[in-house]
């Protein structure tokens, strides 16, 4: 299905995220589709989520389809700047982020590298017939840029080596020159209410 239309609202937005705030703080782990049930109903911290990717969100889908092929679970966009972002999430569970190895050095885990295999995907169909008509139709038209997020675990202990590490992926990657940002749910609120802070009206 195509993108709907959101008049994005940010005293709406303020509240859901006081909410979203509330429910990430009163759990220490949960399983993505806990997750996404609260965001989906707080679509404006969803757009916020957006801001600084692309200009004022009016667009937004989720379970958007890419092509038939692939799945992103929510799409945010402007209609205006036909600029898009999609975003993946996974859990927030204790092995979200990385699992297996040895204590000094765990392995990244299944969560984060099938996010990140999302994000390939997305950008391979975008690349490989970026006029097509199931790829554009499904965006209202053509996609002047995107960005890619990938939303899992929760923040590292402060100063380990999983800090240091996941600070260098989710800020150094990208995919054919396209912004791949990775983000823990605690470093998503923090975006949200920085975003937030920076259009406060």
């Amino acid at each position: 299905m195509p993108l709907g239309r959101i008049a994005f609202d940010p005293r709406r937005a303020e509240h859901e995220l006081s909410s979203f705030k509330d429910w990430l703080s009163a759990r220490a782990t949960f399983k993505e589709r806990a997750a996404l049930t609260e965001i989906r109903a707080r679509p404006h911290i969803a757009c916020l989520l957006a801001y600084g990717f692309v200009p004022t969100p009016n667009l937004i889908r989720f379970e958007f389809g890419v092509k038939g092929l692939f799945r992103a679970d929510l799409a945010i966009g402007n209609d205006g700047s036909r600029s898009f972002v999609l975003i993946e999430f996974e859990g927030g569970e204790e092995a979200s982020l990385f699992s297996g190895g040895t204590r000094q050095y765990r392995h990244w885990s299944r969560q984060i590298e099938h996010g990140f295999g999302q994000v390939v995907d997305w950008g391979w169909a975008k690349h490989d017939h970026p006029y097509d008509a199931a790829f554009t139709n499904a965006f209202g038209g053509k996609v002047v840029d995107d960005s890619y997020i990938v939303i899992c675990g929760r923040d590292p202990v402060a100063g380990s080596l999983e800090e240091r590490r996941f600070d260098f992926r989710r800020s150094r990657l990208s995919l054919s020159g396209v912004t791949v940002r990775f983000f823990t749910y605690d470093g998503m609120v923090r975006a949200m209410s920085d975003n937030l802070d920076s259009i406060r009206w």
